[in-house]
């Protein structure tokens, strides 16, 4: 997710949720392991093809059609965030909160739109190099929150501090290696040996980290399964390709498609999982609106910086002007995502528990039980 980004499943307590244990229904137990086998595998496939494939892809054939669709869903996850804004059971949290909601997103999308229009070439650099390295952070946390999810879903409790510390760890030296794959093509010159720096040091330290993690899972492990294990090394080494290759088809584009990936499954079930007396209308209403904002919205998004090379738009000032507009306006639109998700997913609080606890029934069940414990 953003987060989550899916956010982190924020608790104060790491204490077993009683009811999550329950014999759950035959149904229930096939969608838990349709959804954590779905989201590994999100997870591994773009990671495998672009680390294998992405560099010997043409122009055309398989391999480039394969490449194409992830680059395209990798963009369109962020428009899938709109579904929150459709669903009339999310409303209260959006009433709750109208600057998160309304205004940051409004403020990110206008300022960042404006400054690509006109602002200066070493503004602009600076903007991309704060945008990449808080799209490093969601990514992220939205992995600390896929493996709570699985953790949940696999034993009843949340994931201990020192397993959430292990994956935050990893993210902060992602970003560091973020500055050098992305960072060196814009920046000014005199950054440029400093992100060697920081990319060496986030190398040697991610080694590090991924020790610890070993120590770690042995500590926890008698509180273990084959799914959690998969998950808890899968947010681990999450960034690793960043520190395999500073090509941006293995340092950036691997991890980064399958972020998104990750957030397409979550939002389907989001999108699906709507409960009532008219259960079945609105699954297929909420996955039409869903798909809409998928496939439409997302196309717009994907393509929107085809427009600054356009002969016509770069010819014209107005043009090009309003083509650098709407390209820095998704950038902000991208950033109000980070925003959105960070409290859309936040099960500390009260309401968005409420939400996507009902969503995701077969993950945290359905008794009094669980939705206590989560408060606690």
């Amino acid at each position: 997710m953003s987060t989550p980004e899916i956010s982190v499943v924020e608790r104060t307590s790491s204490n077993a949720i009683p009811g999550a244990l329950e014999e759950p229904r035959a149904g229930n137990l096939l969608l838990r392991r349709w959804f954590l086998i779905s989201l590994l595998l999100a997870t591994w496939l773009p990671v495998a093809f672009f680390t294998l494939f992405a560099r010997s892809a043409g122009e055309s054939g398989g391999l480039w059609g394969i490449k194409t669709v992830f680059l395209f869903l990798g963009t369109a996850h962020v428009p899938a965030t709109l579904f929150f804004y459709s669903d009339k059971e999310f409303a209260a949290i959006r009433k709750s909160h109208p600057a998160r909601y309304v205004y940051v997103p409004i403020f990110l999308i206008v300022v960042t739109g404006l400054l690509f229009a006109f602002a200066g070439v070493t503004v602009q650099a600076f903007a991309l190099l704060t945008y990449w390295a808080w799209q490093a952070f969601h990514y992220g946390r939205q992995n600390v929150g896929m493996y709570a999810f699985a953790s949940i879903a696999e034993t009843g409790s949340a994931p201990k501090k020192a397993e959430k510390l292990v994956i935050e760890a990893a993210t902060v030296l992602a970003i560091m290696g973020t500055f050098k794959v992305l960072g060196t093509a814009v920046a000014p010159a005199f950054l440029h040996q400093g992100f060697d720096y920081l990319y060496q040091f986030g190398f040697l330290a991610f080694l590090a980290i991924v020790v610890v993690s070993v120590i770690v899972y042995g500590k926890y492990f008698q509180n273990t399964s084959l799914f959690k294990t998969l998950f808890f090394f899968t947010a681990v080494l999450f960034f690793a390709p960043i520190f395999i290759s500073t090509d941006n088809n293995i340092g950036f584009l691997s991890y980064a498609i399958a972020h998104g990936l990750q957030y397409i499954i979550f939002m389907i079930v989001v999108s699906t999982m709507a409960a009532g007396e008219n259960a079945r209308t609105s699954l297929y209403k909420n996955l039409a609106v869903f798909l809409v904002f998928l496939l439409l919205v997302g196309f717009a998004f994907w393509r929107v910086s085809d427009l600054r090379e356009m002969t016509f738009v770069k010819g014209t000032w107005a043009y090009a002007r309003a083509a650098d507009f709407l390209f820095g306006a998704v950038l902000g639109a991208t950033m109000s995502h980070f925003v959105i998700d960070a409290s859309a997913w936040r099960l500390s609080m009260a309401r968005q528990r409420s939400y996507i606890t009902q969503r995701f029934y077969f993950v945290f069940g359905q008794t009094r039980s669980v939705s206590q414990d989560l408060q606690d």
